[in-house]
């Protein structure tokens, strides 16, 4: 009898601590910053030719909806890799990946505001507005890593090349709902970090 209970005892032990590894060897990322901004910014953006007409030749820097994050990788493993270059996209199939889900009520506010929902990348091509990103694909242990999204809006003054931009209270409006949305991290298709952006202090 006592050398069951010491095998029962044992095998508690050993669960845990296979519990206990299997936890460990979770990616663990921590959302440093995320911060959201209505940007008119040559430098960052750059800028659209104007290819025909009367502004032949001119540069349309267009509003956009600019949103900047900082993750750290507060674990003990690197995150991410550079090993597995797509030669279509030019980009690291075996890299980091960040994406914004937007829930029900920024949805609904794109529509209003845009006409469609800015983050859907369907909706975006049928209005003709980019987007721009900037990314790490590798994150190494205790060092942060940054992304970008710059949503076009349109621009400020009539063109043939891209749309005008909704009024600047249209525009305020979206930038005040921006973050009711979630920031969704993956690695090769498998999620590994979600972080609720409505809930940040």
């Amino acid at each position: 009898m006592k050398s069951k209970g010491m095998f029962k005892f044992v095998i508690s032990i050993f669960t845990v601590l296979l519990l206990l590894s299997g936890c460990s060897s979770k990616p663990s990322l921590d959302l440093v910053s995320a911060t959201v901004e209505i940007r008119n910014d040559e430098g960052r953006l750059g800028g659209i030719g104007i290819t025909s007409g009367e502004k032949k030749g001119e540069i349309i820097v267009p509003i956009t909806l600019s949103y900047d994050f900082v993750l750290k990788n507060s674990g003990r493993k690197t995150i991410g890799g550079m090993e597995k270059l797509n030669s279509e996209t030019y980009e690291y199939d075996d890299g980091i990946k960040v994406y914004i889900e937007p829930n029900e009520n920024l949805q609904a506010v794109t529509k209003e505001v845009m006409g469609f929902n800015i983050y859907n990348e369907k909706g975006r091509k049928l209005a003709y507005l980019g987007i721009g990103e900037t990314s790490s694909p590798v994150i190494e242990r205790n060092q942060e890593g940054k992304y970008t999204f710059d949503f076009d809006l349109g621009a400020l003054e009539k063109n043939p090349e891209i749309r005008l931009a909704p009024s600047s209270e249209q525009l305020e409006k979206l930038k005040e709902h921006a973050m009711d949305a979630t920031l969704i991290v993956s690695v090769e298709g498998e999620e590994i970090a979600r972080f609720d952006l409505s809930n940040l202090d």
